[in-house]
C-alpha cells in the first residue's frame, strides 16, 4: 500500500538559499520512521514540485499549519474526489478538529507517536476511525529517527533538524505551542540525541526546541555530551540562560553558533500583556552582552501590534537592534491563531477581521488593533522592515558583530540567515501582504 506525504505550498515556504528550500520539513521524515515496511511512504513538497492528483495512492497525509490550511483542504478535496482517502494531522487540526475533518476522512489530533501506527492498523482493516488522539503525551523515550531518504535532500538547504524536548511552561498568549506539546516540558534521552546526530554524519544541525535551555540541568548534560561531537548549531532559547553563565559557556564549547530568542517587545507593559513574565524580570541589554561575550550569535524576534504599543515602537525597535548589535532581527505581527488565549480575547472583543487562514503567516493583519489604524501599524512594520533588511543595513550589522562572533564562519552563518528574512519580507510584499 501506497501513502503520499503532501506538504502544501505556501509563498512563505518557497523562499530559497543558492537555489534550494532553506530549510528541510522533519514532519515526513518522523512519519516514515513511524510507518510499518508494508507501506510505501513517499513525501511530495508542492513548494519544489507539482501533485500528481491522478497518481494511484492508497492514503494521502498531509501536516497543515495554519497559514496553509486553505491549500492543505484544496488537495484534500482533490484527492477525496478521486476516491483517495484523507488524513489530516498537525498544529491547525489540533486546534480546529471540527474544521478539519469536513476536508478529510480521519484527523490526527495532537502528537503522531503511538496514533499514527494504530491509523495505518485501521486503515490497512477497513475500519479507519474519523479522529485519532492521545489521552497522553507520548514519552521521548525511544524515538524512532527520522528517515531522512524520504526527502528530496538536493532541494534543501542541508541543515537536519533534531529534536531533544517538546512543550513550553511560558503560555504566551499569542503562541500555540503549549496548546499542541503542553506546558510541561518532555526530554529525550542525552544519549539518544548524541546517537541521532552521530547517524546524521552531519557537521550543522539545527535544534526544533521551543527553549532548548528551558531546563538548565538537562541543557548542562546536553552540551557536555555534544563537545565531542565537535558540531555546529543554532537553536531557541529563552533569554534567561544570560543568568547561567556556566550553562551559557558549556553551549558554546558545544559548538553554539546562535540562538533565537523571543524578546517580542521592549515594552514592559507589552510583555505583561502578552504574560511573557521572564522576559519582564531581565534587563535586555546585559543579558545580550553575556551571550554575545561568548561568540553567540543572536536571532531577534519582535512582534507589533500589541494594545500597548505606539507609534514610537517601530524606531526604538530598530535603535534597539542597532545599539544592542543583534545579527538578525526577525520582525512579525501579532497574529491570533487559533486555540490561543490572544484569539479567544480578540473574538470576545469581536476584533478579528476575517478567517481567511491563508493570511494568517504573521505577515498580514488580521485583527483590528488599538493601535491608531490597521493601515499605521502595517506602515511602522514595513518602515523597520526596510530599515533592517536593506543590504547596506546587513552588511553594517554584520560588521559591527564581526567583534564578538570572531569567525567568519558564523558571519557568514547569519550573512546568509539575514538573506533569507530579507526574501521572506519582500516574498510578503509581492504577496499583497498589506490586508
Amino acid at each position: 500500500m501506497k501513502i503520499k506525504f503532501i506538504i502544501p505550498s505556501h509563498p512563505s515556504a518557497k523562499v530559497k538559499l543558492f537555489g534550494k528550500v532553506y530549510m528541510s520539513p522533519l514532519t515526513p521524515a518522523i512519519l516514515a520512521s513511524l510507518t510499518p515496511p508494508d507501506f510505501d511512504f513517499i513525501v511530495c513538497d508542492e513548494n519544489i514540485e507539482p501533485i500528481n492528483f491522478n497518481e494511484p495512492i492508497d492514503l494521502v497525509a498531509i501536516s497543515v499549519l495554519t497559514p496553509m490550511a486553505k491549500r492543505a483542504y484544496e488537495i484534500a478535496d482533490e484527492f477525496r474526489k478521486r476516491g483517495v482517502k484523507v488524513v489530516l494531522g498537525g498544529v491547525h487540526p489540533t486546534l480546529m478538529p471540527d474544521e478539519a475533518i469536513s476536508h478529510a476522512d480521519a484527523i490526527v489530533i495532537g502528537e503522531a507517536e503511538g496514533i499514527w501506527e494504530k491509523l495505518l492498523k485501521d486503515f490497512r482493516e477497513g475500519n479507519l476511525k474519523k479522529r485519532y488522539f492521545n489521552d497522553k503525551k507520548p514519552t521521548l523515550e525511544n524515538l524512532s529517527l527520522p528517515k531522512w531518504d524520504v526527502l528530496k535532500k538536493e532541494a534543501y538547504v542541508n541543515i537536519p533538524k533534531v529534536e531533544t524536548s517538546r512543550g513550553c511552561p511560558f503560555n504566551c498568549i499569542f503562541c500555540s505551542t503549549t496548546k499542541f506539546f503542553g506546558n510541561r516540558i518532555r526530554y529525550r534521552p542525552v544519549k539518544e540525541v548524541v546517537n541521532e546526530i552521530k547517524a546524521l554524519g552531519e557537521r550543522f544541525v539545527f535544534f526544533t526546541d521551543n527553549n532548548i535551555v528551558g531546563n538548565p540541568s538537562y541543557a548542562r548534560e546536553l552540551f557536555k555530551s555534544l563537545i565531542p561531537l565537535k558540531i555546529k548549531w543554532i537553536g531557541q532559547g529563552s533569554l534567561n540562560i544570560a543568568k547561567h553563565f556556566e550553562v551559557l559557556k558549556l553551549m558554546a564549547r558545544s559548538g553554539c553558533v546562535g540562538l533565537l530568542i523571543g524578546f517580542e517587545s521592549l515594552g514592559e507593559k507589552a510583555l505583561k500583556e502578552m504574560r511573557k513574565k521572564v522576559n519582564v524580570l531581565i534587563k535586555y541589554k546585559e543579558a545580550i552582552e553575556r551571550i554575545h561575550s561568548l561568540g553567540i550569535g543572536i536571532i531577534g524576534c519582535f512582534v507589533f501590534g500589541f494594545d500597548n504599543d505606539d507609534e514610537n515602537v517601530f524606531k526604538k525597535t530598530v535603535n534597539f537592534i542597532r545599539k544592542t548589535r543583534i545579527e538578525v532581527p526577525q520582525f512579525t505581527l501579532l497574529t491570533p491563531f487559533p486555540g490561543t488565549a490572544l484569539r479567544e480575547k480578540l473574538e470576545r472583543e469581536k476584533r478579528i477581521l476575517h478567517n481567511f487562514w491563508e493570511k494568517y503567516d504573521v505577515v498580514h493583519l488580521v485583527f483590528t488593533p488599538k493601535f491608531k489604524s490597521g493601515e499605521d501599524l502595517r506602515e511602522g512594520y514595513d518602515y523597520a522592515c526596510q530599515k533592517v533588511y536593506s543590504y547596506w543595513s546587513i552588511f553594517w550589522r554584520m560588521i559591527k558583530a564581526f567583534p564578538h562572533l570572531r569567525s567568519l564562519y558564523k558571519f557568514l552563518v547569519f550573512w546568509q540567515i539575514n538573506v533569507v528574512y530579507r526574501r521572506l519580507y519582500l516574498t510578503s510584499l509581492s504577496d499583497d501582504a498589506n490586508f
